[in-house]
């Protein structure tokens, strides 16, 4: 049984992210009080009950939450309090801890977030540069005058389309989510997770509350929950698995071969998008909804069941010919890597192979990706000590890593080294000694 709870039991740990670890979970588990009542210090209380700290009697609505109104006015009241509205909470058997809805309206200059999760996961987003930086989104949610335009596509939808040329690196946008949720939350009952759904959304400043109701919703169920579904991206947060909804990025179109590419910065909790192709007025902008380096049932079947659409980009769409030998394509592609990635003695990868994964990659149009491609050349270069082969394509996997993967990511701080010396990089002369099969590129040995 799951139930609306009250949060006197967490106000202390609420005001201080230093007192997190200290909740005592165990009454919301064993003491589940029904919807018209408050937990407070392990008992159940009237909804009229008054709140310690609190100057005055707060009212309930009838299902045993406070009003948006009242929720504020009880925030302001406490201390050093990090949120705009009194969190509302719901707590199952299977929960850890109490799943609530924390607002901040005042988050990324009044563009506002609302974050669905426990109290000590909202409380770590809090010590992000995102919070804590005034200078952290200095280059986030500057959305005027865009190098695009919105256009309606005649039996495809919205998307955006170019309204200048755009350079491979050229920041298309960068913006925070409306609203992060925890997976966690689907262990409330539906009723409780929509409740804080809806609540969240309600809670938004206006304008964000009115991009928010601009989403598309392609699945027809609950407005909230359906808008949700269909716009959230997965995101990392503190090695947890999450979802954001970001109205712009939400507005780019798929393809299987996109011209753009986006990626989650944790720390700024913020989503760029950047072009990783020459794009040129009039063109539309896109980026990838899945793994697209798959063939193209798996990929059509993967947007059908996830986003209600038949994909009909140019790859998915071409003669059946075409169809197979991209297949066929992508599937050497994943032999290439397989053996690249081999640093046993017994390993067969030479330059000549990570030449032919980079030729198949760009044969495939795979240009938002191709980070992964020039950093198996780099690496296998570096392992047949070719310092110059291996600085060319360590650069180029920095660039389209960073594009790809973010600013922070492993692979662009493991590149950026290799680029300043190779041979300091762990691969360096890994397979000196080792035979090579051909002597393409003028680079045999």
């Amino acid at each position: 049984m799951k139930s609306a709870v009250g949060l006197s039991l967490l106000s202390s740990a609420l005001a201080s992210s230093n007192n997190i670890n200290h909740i005592p979970q165990k009454p919301f588990l064993d003491n589940a009080c029904p919807s018209n009542s408050i937990l407070h210090d392990g008992e159940c209380l009237p909804t009229s009950y008054a709140i310690p700290s609190t100057t005055e009697s707060i009212s309930f609505q009838e299902n045993g939450t406070l009003s948006l109104d009242e929720s504020r006015a009880l925030a302001q009241q406490a201390d050093d309090f990090p949120w705009t509205f009194w969190p509302e909470c719901y707590s199952s058997e299977t929960t850890p801890e109490p799943v609530c809805v924390f607002t901040s309206q005042d988050f990324a200059n009044g563009r506002g977030i609302f974050i669905v999760s426990t109290s000590k996961h909202a409380h770590e987003m809090l010590k992000k540069p995102a919070f804590t930086d005034p200078n952290a989104l200095s280059r986030i949610n500057k959305h005027e005058n865009p190098p695009f335009i919105q256009y309606e596509f005649p039996g495809k939808g919205r998307g955006l389309v170019a309204n200048k040329t755009l350079n491979r690196g050229d920041q298309i946008f960068a913006s925070t989510p409306l609203l992060i949720t925890n997976p966690m939350s689907y262990e409330l009952l539906e009723s409780e997770r929509l409740r804080l759904a809806h609540r969240g959304v309600s809670s938004l400043p206006p304008t964000s509350r009115s991009s928010f109701w601009a989403l598309l919703d392609h699945f027809k169920g609950d407005p909230v929950d359906d808008r949700i579904n269909t716009n959230a991206f997965e995101i990392e947060i503190d090695g947890v698995s999450q979802y954001g909804v970001l109205p712009e990025i939400a507005m780019l179109n798929h393809d299987c071969r996109p011209n753009a590419a986006y990626f989650w910065d944790e720390e700024t909790l913020s989503h760029y998008v950047h072009a990783t192709e020459t794009i040129l007025p009039g063109q539309e902008i896109t980026i990838t909804y899945i793994n697209n380096e798959r063939s193209r049932d798996k990929r059509v079947t993967n947007l059908k069941s996830n986003w209600g659409f038949e994909c009909s980009c140019s790859a998915c769409s071409a003669h059946p010919f075409f169809v197979a030998e991209s297949d066929a394509r992508v599937e050497q592609m994943s032999q290439l890597a397989a053996l690249l990635d081999d640093w046993t003695p017994a390993s067969r990868a030479t330059p000549e192979m990570g030449e032919a994964l980079l030729s198949l990659y760009q044969q495939e149009r795979l240009h938002a990706s191709m980070g992964v491609a020039y950093k198996h050349a780099a690496e296998v270069y570096s392992s047949f000590a070719d310092r110059d082969m291996a600085i060319k394509y360590a650069r180029l996997a920095v660039e389209y890593s960073a594009l790809d993967k973010g600013f922070r990511d492993s692979d662009v701080k493991a590149m950026q080294s290799m680029a300043k010396d190779p041979t300091m990089s762990w691969s360096w002369k890994k397979r000196v000694g080792h035979q090579r099969v051909g002597g393409g590129c003028g680079h045999a040995h």
